[in-house]
């Protein structure tokens, strides 16, 4: 393999009720398609919702429809399944209280992907993936404020592009790698920096409750689909830009990293990986807010409360 780069409130109502909500159940030609999880704000029972849009990410007004979870079947395809699942009951997104979009089996954080990134560091850039785990107990929702642990000198946001794996990949070739991406996140690797330079390996810096907070929606993709050239994945800190950078200066692309991924472990519907931060890390101080969006590819915001 060569290296690349890359190109819930009141309850839910039942569908067809009165003053029930219409929700849009035929695609449409310029149709976004999103996921995630929920449940009525102030009741109970969480379940996977879908929204459609003309392309910008979910907002309060719009409508989910309860469906399937579209990542149970490992063998299965999330966009099919999701496009095509009947809709249950319909609720407006301001109505529910969001959950992390999926449940991963596991998390997978790809280190100094960005060579500016291991420069300000000062460490050199990797000449393969450097990968560490973070258990899926870290993935959070926006909605949740992160409580930093105390007795720390330094924890950093990193603001990441989050893949969503679609299809079980097991020793994948670069070739085939977009067949096994479902669609795509914004999150932020919050790490312990601290615990870095004492563990020398960063499962305890990475891998405190709440330590990878990621957008309430995933967005979509056929099979197949790749990342639009000049997007860009970006970090502010209370309000200001501290982290840009386009996602084709990743020194390692996403077929790369799917086929050295699954040459190892088997990658299954709903894992994570992130792919990465650019430089502009910045310690957090308990009352900040972490602000992590892209340009020039529409995700669902990543808006994190630290206490």
């Amino acid at each position: 393999m060569g290296r690349g780069r890359i190109a819930i409130g009141p309850p839910l109502r039942e569908r067809g009720g009165a003053g029930s909500l219409t929700a849009m159940t035929t695609a449409s030609e310029n149709e976004v398609l999103w996921v995630g999880r929920g449940r009525p704000r102030g009741g109970s029972g969480v379940r996977c919702v879908r929204v459609r849009t003309t392309g910008a990410a979910p907002g309060p007004d719009d409508v989910a429809e309860a469906v399937e979870d579209p990542f149970a079947d490992e063998d299965g395809d999330p966009w099919r399944t999701a496009q095509s699942a009947r809709p249950g009951a319909t609720i407006r997104v301001a109505d529910l209280e969001l959950l992390a979009p999926v449940r991963p089996s596991k998390v997978i954080g790809v280190g100094r992907n960005f060579r500016a990134h291991a420069a300000e560091l000062g460490n050199e850039v990797p000449t393969e993936p450097l990968l560490f785990f973070k258990p899926p107990s870290c993935v959070t929702a926006p909605s949740h404020p992160v409580a930093l642990p105390r007795g720390y000198e330094r924890i950093d946001m990193e603001s990441e592009l989050v893949l969503v794996i679609g299809r079980k990949a097991s020793h994948v070739a670069a070739g085939d790698a977009w067949q096994h991406v479902a669609g795509w996140a914004v999150g932020d690797d919050v790490s312990n920096r601290d615990l870095q330079k004492k563990d020398k390996q960063w499962t305890r810096a990475k891998g405190f409750d709440g330590f990878g907070p990621v957008g309430a929606f995933v967005r979509l993709t056929p099979p197949g689909a790749t990342l639009p050239q000049g997007a860009a994945i970006c970090g502010w800190l209370n309000g200001q830009l501290k982290q840009r950078a386009l996602l084709t200066d990743m020194v390692f692309d996403v077929p790369y990293l799917i086929a050295y991924i699954s040459a190892c472990m088997t990658l299954l519907p709903g894992d994570l990986i992130f792919t990465g931060t650019p430089e502009g890390v910045s310690a957090l101080r308990p009352g900040d807010v972490v602000r992590v969006a892209t340009e020039g590819f529409e995700l669902a915001a990543l808006e994190t409360s630290f206490t």
